[in-house]
């Protein structure tokens, strides 16, 4: 299961150091409808484990996957990149027909583009 994402260094550094501030078991990655693309990612501090997520441990860090959202992210690489505005997580799915510029929603393939043409 460690295959399914790929992560950067710094986002599990980051992810990292999140987990700890909030003291919590981990982090839950999982793809809901909405955004400007049809959907979005979503990213939650996990304080209750779910039975049925499925689990990547990384460097002592456990990223929970919920299994709905194994489909859209398998290949995906997250990354964690710092501005002097603050940081962003970035995800690279290769199975995203198309993204929004925000970087946080993105188009299945075989959904329609509900975006109106401001997806990439």
């Amino acid at each position: 299961m460690n295959n399914l994402i790929d992560f950067t260094q710094c986002a599990i550094d980051f992810m990292k150091k999140s987990v700890d501030v909030e003291k919590c078991d981990g982090i839950r990655i999982d793809v809901v409808s909405g955004g400007c693309c049809g959907m979005t990612y979503k990213l939650d501090f996990v304080k209750e484990i779910n039975p049925s997520d499925l689990l990547i441990e990384k460097e002592g860090l456990k990223i929970y996957v919920a299994p709905r959202a194994a489909v859209f992210v398998s290949g995906m690489k997250m990354d964690y990149v710092s501005t002097p505005m603050g940081g962003n997580v970035v995800f690279e799915n290769p199975n995203a027909k198309s993204t929004c510029g925000c970087g946080k929603s993105f188009c299945s393939p075989g959904a329609d583009n509900a975006c109106g043409g401001c997806c990439l």
